[in-house]
């Protein structure tokens, strides 16, 4: 196949893929203009709220049994709280994806999430997400004149108009390598605040903390209990504060699995910790299983419910009754029985009325009826509304799908019959495709999308025509990379490599450092004098900077390392601040300036090498000392107990220096998986996303990083392809054209599918972001001209 037709067949991949996305993941239409009271509004006019006051404290990802059982939770006073009465406790269904930004929608507008607003959850500086002129809960209280006042996490400064707060002061909710400062920032408004309560009537409180924990060391992270007693602290100090006419209410967005990642729909990510505070509750029922139960409680609970279970978005009428407001026009929450108890019975009614007749507004064609039906019956019919409102949340543009899927059709027919070959070679790609391509129908199938691709490694890896004694070194290493992490989303197993190593900390970390030598090796090998030079300063610094960021990195986020080179990366860190007296804390001072001072050495370091080659025609094995450049990006990008895994691939490098298309494509894919990756939301690891990046947020910087650190070992496999011809290009092409295909027809297909949200739009994305990834690749390497 020509040059010219491989990047018009790439290139139209591309552009049917936006175009499917685009109308996979439109903007949600919503009813515009703000609620009103529906039923009797002069009588709900003329009555009194409940509560005066309103204080929102927002845990992120505060799971259910954080808060509610026993070997997970240290709230001591709020579990006191529980059980004298005057606290509530729920665990609240929180509709995927489980990020904070579609789950901050849900909680203050009662409506079902976007999916796009998942992926919009790390643009800082985007606005499309804006619910200025959308009815919510925060847009009522404005409308009614009630003063709020934020602190916290800075995304609700991105959907709310500024004018809605008399104060505000965001903290930024991406460094997820901060525990402390993050919280810290919210809680030293707390005393003035508490001080001054006639200064607002909703105070909301944002806290990051606790997501950042999870993120960095898992659900039982041993910065965990401290963390819950800091917060259970800051609860004390607010409930000892506020009178019987406030209400606090403490809530998780989201949840997190038991790696600490959320986005999916895992129980442990849905379920999130709800739980009303006030003196007033104590003269009241609390729901029957919370009278029946000690909090916190004994037994685990693998699905997570504990107490009561609600969804998050019934919060929303739920506190427009109690605060005597309209329930925001796209609310599909249903009022908690419960708290009904604290209206007078007439005025209890009319609001449940009012909540029914608001919910089916939003039902197209369902004859509202009100006669002779009483609040329980009208609670239990608005359950059954709200559950078919939950499945039928989106609207697709059919005609970019229909494109989309045309474009993509059309371009797997020309590229199949342009390569068609009755050899082995072709034979192994078409089936590898078609393989996938049927297992896309499947949810189970892209949930444990690692299974497939270990037995078709294996399988290409015997048909090779290699000696044994290669094959025998190669399938040990294959096993030691399926070995080192958990892969899939449905299992979770204890003894894995990368468990045992981060317990070993000594022979982790001197694995690192052999494993940042080994990719230097090619920039040693040279003819010329002045090119050994060059070389040996490239290594030393571009070594000897990745290897002191990541040591500097583990020591500030709490890890262990050998006393050698934390002594090394504190003296080098004296050295930076010119402070002989420099201690540990000082350390995270020098993480931007280190990074950032890596990334302009592998700069420098390209920029000799290209001058070399076309100014002065004596670069020797340029194209591997570029590569070398980009393995230190990968391995600075890399989590540090998979580090080793890229001496695993060295290894194998120089077994197979030779690779084949389809072992690379198997690799490619088998490694992608084998580092922790899954096709979901809450694998996306953000923890080396910021690595140079200071408080000013770039969220094109974040992004590549982001993609680097996601996809660093398929990127390795990649680029151990190059050079290759565009025979082995177009094959390569063939595959995602196969696949991307079979996706598109599935995700129409089960586009009201129980798992599209969860699993096959995830999938989607995913295949999206790679194969942008491959063809500015390949624009780049002919720019280039290193083919």
């Amino acid at each position: 196949m020509g040059r010219k037709l491989y990047y018009v067949l790439a290139t139209l991949q591309l552009v049917a893929v936006f175009l499917f996305c685009g109308g996979f993941f439109p903007q949600k239409v919503v009813l515009k203009n703000d609620s009103k009271f529906i039923v009797n509004p002069e009588v709900q006019l003329a009555s009194k709220p409940v509560f005066k006051k309103l204080v929102l404290v927002v845990i992120d990802a505060l799971r259910s049994d954080f808060l509610f059982q026993k070997d997970s939770s240290d709230f001591e006073f709020l579990h006191g709280l529980l059980n004298s009465g005057e606290a509530w406790g729920y665990t609240a269904y929180s509709n995927p994806p489980t990020v904070t930004l579609p789950r901050l929608k849900g909680i203050t507008t009662g409506s079902a999430p976007n999916f796009l607003d998942a992926i919009l959850n790390v643009a800082e500086d985007d606005t499309s997400s804006n619910l200025k002129e959308q009815d919510s809960l925060l847009k009522q209280f404005h409308t009614h004149h009630y003063k709020m006042n934020f602190f916290g996490d800075d995304t609700w400064l991105k959907l709310f108009p500024l004018e809605f707060f008399s104060e505000y002061d965001g903290t930024n909710s991406f460094f997820v390598s901060d525990f402390e400062e993050v919280d810290f920032n919210v809680t030293r408004h707390v005393p003035y605040q508490m001080e001054h309560q006639k200064n607002w009537d909703v105070l909301i409180l944002h806290y990051l903390g606790l997501d950042h924990i999870g993120h960095k060391g898992g659900s039982k992270s041993h910065f965990m209990p401290s963390k819950h007693r800091e917060m259970d602290s800051v609860i004390k100090q607010i409930y000892e504060k506020i009178d019987g006419d406030t209400l606090m209410v403490v809530l998780g967005d989201h949840g997190m699995n038991d790696l600490g990642n959320h986005g999916g729909s895992s129980s442990g990510e849905t379920s999130a910790a709800l739980a009303f505070l006030s003196k007033r509750l104590k003269k009241y029922q609390s729901s029957d299983i919370q009278q029946s139960s000690n909090v916190p409680v004994e037994d685990a609970h693998p699905d997570y419910k504990y107490l009561k279970e609600v969804e998050q978005i019934d919060i929303v009428p739920t506190l427009s009754m109690l605060f005597n407001l309209p329930i925001p026009k796209n609310s599909m929450g249903v009022i908690i029985d419960e708290l009904l108890q604290l209206l007078p019975s007439k005025l209890a009614a009319i609001k449940v009325q009012d909540n029914y007749l608001q919910l089916t507004k939003l039902k197209p064609g369902y004859e509202a009826q009100l006669e002779k039906k009483s609040a329980g019956t009208l609670l239990e019919e608005m359950r059954e509304i709200q559950s078919s409102l939950a499945m039928a949340a989106t609207n697709y543009n059919y005609t970019f799908l229909t494109y989309g899927t045309t474009l993509m059709i059309i371009g797997t027919l020309i590229v199949t019959v342009w390569n068609f070959q009755l050899s082995q070679e072709y034979i192994e790609h078409v089936g590898t495709s078609v393989l996938l391509g049927i297992s896309m129908f499947a949810s189970s199938f892209i949930e444990e999308e690692h299974q497939i691709w270990w037995w078709i490694t294996i399988s290409v890896l015997l048909l090779m025509q290699i000696s044994n004694g290669k094959k025998l070194v190669v399938l040990s290493g294959l096993r030691l990379i399926r070995g080192w992490n958990n892969s899939g989303q449905k299992y979770i197993y204890d003894n894995v490599l990368h468990t045992l190593l981060k317990s070993h900390t000594s022979v982790l970390w001197w694995l690192n450092v052999v494993t940042f030598l080994s990719v230097g090796f090619p920039f040693l090998r040279n003819k010329d004098e002045s090119e050994k030079m060059v070389s040996l300063l490239s290594v030393s610094f571009l070594a000897l900077s990745s290897i002191t960021y990541k040591i500097c990195f583990a020591i500030v986020n709490g890890d262990k390392v050998p006393s050698g080179l934390y002594t090394f990366a504190l003296r080098s860190c004296a050295m930076y601040l010119a402070n002989e007296n420099a201690t540990e804390s000082d350390i995270s001072q020098c993480l931007v300036p280190i990074a950032r001072i890596f990334f302009q050495i592998c700069g420098v370091s390209i920029i000799i090498l290209l001058f070399m080659k076309y100014a002065l025609n004596k670069s020797t094995n340029m194209l591997n000392k570029l590569l070398s450049v980009i393995k230190f990006v990968l391995l600075l990008q890399t989590s540090s107990a998979n580090i080793p895994l890229f001496l695993i691939f060295e290894i194998l490098t120089s077994v197979t220096p030779d690779i084949t298309p389809i072992f690379s494509l198997c690799l490619q894919n088998l490694t992608f998986f084998q580092f922790g990756g899954t096709n979901s939301i809450a694998t996306v690891n953000l923890t080396n996303a910021y690595n140079g990046v200071s408080s000013n947020y770039n969220i094109y910087v974040v992004g590549v990083l982001m993609f680097l650190s996601n996809y660093a070992p398929s990127i390795y496999w990649a680029l151990s392809l190059i050079p290759q011809s565009y025979k082995q290009k177009t094959l390569r092409l063939q595959h995602y054209y196969i696949t991307g295909t079979c996706l598109m027809i599935a995700c129409i297909a089960l586009r009201y599918h129980l798992f599209i949200w969860s699993v096959f739009s995830p999938k989607l994305c995913y295949y999206a972001a790679w194969s942008l990834y491959n063809v500015v690749m390949d624009f780049a390497i002919t720019l280039l001209g290193v083919l």
